[in-house]
């Protein structure tokens, strides 16, 4: 299904140096893009699990009477982390070679 391969194409960018917000507009059904977004634990399929979370999904309802300050804020808010997240990961020193390059900070 469509869902299915857009989950397999978010775990595989999980390894990639990106983030991808989801902004819903309208009044459908959006239980799909809250799954995407992986605030209950990361994506999976089978074996394959995505490597951190890089989507962060806002529904425009929430704040059509608010303003565009607190869209923004919120459609934001995951950024540092992620960004922090695919860094650690970067950083992180593969166990075979922790003795030459000391253990992970």
């Amino acid at each position: 299904t469509d869902m299915q391969q857009t989950i397999h194409m978010i775990i595989e960018a999980s390894e990639l140096p990106m983030s991808i917000i989801i902004v819903g507009v309208g009044d459908a059904d959006f239980s799909d893009m809250e799954r995407l977004d992986s605030d209950d634990g990361l994506l999976s399929i089978g074996t394959r699990k995505a490597k951190r979370d890089i989507v962060q999904f806002v529904p425009f309802r929430d704040f059509k009477n608010g303003g565009p300050d607190r869209l923004a804020a919120l459609v934001l808010k995951e950024i540092p982390n992620q960004l922090s997240d695919m860094y650690n990961d970067l950083l992180r020193v593969p166990p075979m070679f922790q003795s030459y390059c000391g253990p992970p900070q």
